[in-house]
């Protein structure tokens, strides 16, 4: 046979059951037709010499925000800003530059990062704007800042917890997840549609050149009229990565058309850690007032589980606390003791504050952990890092216990909730093997299954995608180092992708 490309002196780990490694690798009709050791002597249309480089099977990102990823990409980074000032001279160096009405928008902004510790109101954010409209999110997407002109251009629900002046005026602070994704969702839908298609392609040539073959974008809920599962779906052959389509709708009848056997992604049960949102059983330390919220009652959660379940039909919700993912699993269980379990994998996104009833729970369901290792390289040191601050150290230890999950029979898949991280799988990698917290350390194959085979197994691709075997789609992430052997050094952080190979076809090269 004449394969269509060789990938060759290569270092392959397969992740395959008996985790075997190769040498080389060859493809017909963008599929693995071939794996071998030593040399390769066969004929090919192209070759690629890996140099000995190393050859995973290709990468996923099993939860990222497609559109919000795209929107921070082409935003003013606020990441690094530590006052008020700075965050204004950024967006207001910004409005001058942007055309006549155009929308600018800041993103990554964290309060907590600022001397303030607060956001920006719309009077300080008027005085910069040159007339524009403004829209600031937190690296969460779980609040926003906006002034005046965005705040004519969008309709502001009528929810709790909004920010007011000492006249009851709102001062643009928006930090509830009822009022935030909807503004949001506005926003977008006034962008013209190629403006969100680059949107996605921007996230996706960044995803590509991170390594990442596979995302699982959670698609709906942060664009009016949900345009972007149209464009996703429609144009997705125009991408160089794959994107697998979770639904952010509480509506079956809206997948229908589409054919899709999965609904939901990130439904928000309860918000975020950084906004005070993430429904916690005890309150927060530094605002001993607020232990978060659950959005959902129990009913509105079991009826659209209870239908999905009915129909065949993957569900997926985000639960980060404690209390939100109670809900969750008892909804589930409820579920599955009337109309029995399915092979449905039904996931729990984040996961992030579990007991140990959850665990087993968990396992005992077949539901997946759809979590962000990410964080915890971010937030999760054993002293001194933002769980800490926001939770306090006996629940900062509990957070996102990777290897307690495993052990009790959970299924682990991983991704980023880029842009809150940016997709970024070998950081993710390396925060399971050499955790700053060694509590949360995994081994090796385990790390890797996370951002591969269980990611695949997640969305019901295992057959195709997650491993690479004989009859596989020809997924190849390639990095400059073995993972198993820098697993005890911090240089494990370092790895990076070469190259891209996406279906027989290179998506990225370094």
């Amino acid at each position: 046979m004449k394969y269509d490309l060789v990938l060759k002196n290569g270092n392959i780990i397969t992740i395959d059951d008996s985790e075997s490694r190769a040498n080389w690798v060859a493809v017909k009709d963008g599929v693995i037709a071939a794996l071998g050791k030593g040399d390769f002597d066969g004929e090919c249309a192209e070759t690629i010499d890996l140099k000995g480089a190393t050859v995973l099977p290709g990468l996923f990102d099993a939860h990222a925000h497609v559109m919000p990823t795209g929107f921070f990409l082409n935003s003013v980074n606020l990441t690094e800003t530590k006052t008020i000032d700075e965050v204004l001279a950024l967006m207001k160096d910004a409005c001058e530059k942007a055309a006549a009405d155009e929308w600018v928008f800041g993103a990554g902004f964290m309060s907590q990062n600022l001397k303030e510790g607060r956001f920006p109101d719309r009077y300080e954010l008027d005085a910069i704007s040159n007339g524009h409209p403004i829209m600031i999110a937190a690296q969460t997407l779980h609040g926003v800042a906006l002034n005046s002109e965005a705040m004519k251009r969008v309709e502001i629900p009528d929810v709790a917890d909004l920010d007011r002046d000492a006249n009851g005026e709102l001062i643009g602070v928006l930090r509830s997840d009822d009022a935030v994704f909807p503004v949001m969702g506005q926003a977008f839908a006034l962008l013209p549609d190629d403006k969100l298609f680059e949107f996605v392609k921007d996230c996706s040539s960044y995803a590509a050149s991170k390594g990442v073959t596979t995302m699982v974008g959670l698609m709906g809920q942060f664009v009016d009229g949900d345009k972007d599962v149209d464009l996703v779906i429609n144009r997705g052959d125009e991408l160089p990565i794959n994107i697998e389509v979770f639904y952010q709708t509480w509506d079956l009848e809206k997948i229908k058309p589409y054919g899709l056997n999965r609904i939901g992604g990130c439904l928000t049960l309860d918000g975020a850690g950084f906004e005070y949102t993430m429904a916690l059983e005890e309150p927060y330390p530094e605002r001993p007032e607020r232990r978060g919220f659950l959005l959902h009652t129990d009913e509105e959660i079991y009826k659209l589980v209870s239908e999905a379940h009915a129909n065949d039909i993957q569900c997926a919700f985000h639960a980060l606390g404690t209390r939100a993912i109670d809900q969750l699993l008892y909804v589930f269980k409820q579920v599955i003791g009337e109309q029995g379990p399915k092979d449905l994998r039904h996931r729990v996104e984040h996961f992030s504050l579990p007991t140990d009833k959850h665990m087993d729970m968990l396992a005992e369901m077949n539901l997946i952990a759809s979590m962000q290792p990410s964080f915890t390289g971010m937030w999760g040191q054993p002293e001194g890092g933002y769980y800490e601050l926001l939770f306090g150290r006996e629940r900062a230890d509990r957070m996102e216990v990777f290897p307690e999950i495993i052990k009790r029979g959970g299924i682990i898949c991983g991704g980023s909730d880029s842009p809150v991280s940016l997709t970024d799988p070998l950081y993710g990698i390396a925060c399971c093997i050499k955790n700053p917290d060694p509590r949360r350390n995994v081994s090796v194959t385990d790390a890797i299954k996370i951002f591969t085979y269980n990611a695949a197994y997640s969305v019901h691709i295992e057959d195709r995608k997650g491993s690479l075997e004989v009859g596989k789609d020809a997924d190849f992430t390639i990095i400059d180092r073995d993972p198993y052997e820098y697993a005890s050094s911090d240089e494990i952080y370092d790895m990076k992708a070469l190259m891209t190979i996406k279906g027989g076809k290179v998506a990225y090269k370094a």
